[in-house]
């Protein structure tokens, strides 16, 4: 449970700023990459959990996220995952809306995570899908993207909430604005 939610949405922000600072670098090393892996992985699962509680508002839960994606060709296992290439149709880029959650589920259960660099060097965005989702569909998320998600849920805190206790689950149903 997540008590006091700045605790949770500061990094959230600190996250924003260093991506943000490494989309405009023209060399990243292997320490920076596993940075940018670290504040992904650990953004999304921060955001997962604060969307179960009433410390972020509705209209931030509802925020849905446009990714492109890639169709899957071949089976993607665990020797050969890294082939993107080989494995999706990268020139078939289709678009698809995805609600925030749905985006968290895929990266907290990624089978694939790798990020993509311009011509420059550029963090520009990464790629991602999820266990389930692997021999279906590779989905791209840009780095710009990432940054106003962690912005947005780490400066999201609600002053009003409103409790009503659910007559058919006996949970609480919460909205927060």
């Amino acid at each position: 449970m997540i008590w006091e939610s700045s605790d949770w949405k500061e990094p959230l922000l600190e996250s924003a700023s260093r991506l943000q600072k490494l989309s405009r670098s023209n060399e990243i090393d292997e320490s920076e990459f596993v940075q940018i892996e670290k504040d992904v992985f650990i953004g999304f699962y921060a955001i997962r959990k604060l969307m179960d509680t009433a410390k972020i508002s509705d209209s931030t839960k509802s925020f849905d996220v446009s990714l492109k994606c890639f169709p899957n060709l071949k089976p993607v296992d665990y020797m050969n995952w890294h082939r993107l290439d080989e494995l999706y149709d990268l020139s078939g880029k289709q678009c698809e809306t995805k609600t925030l959650r749905v985006l968290c589920n895929f990266i907290v259960h990624s089978y694939v995570f790798m990020p993509e660099l311009n011509d420059e060097g550029h963090l520009v965005s990464f790629y991602v899908t999820s266990d389930k989702d692997r021999n279906k569909k590779l989905y791209s998320v840009s780095i710009e993207q990432v940054i106003n998600i962690f912005k947005l849920v780490g400066s999201d805190y609600p002053s009003n909430t409103k409790m009503v206790r659910n007559p058919k689950t006996g949970d609480w149903d919460i909205q927060s604005w």
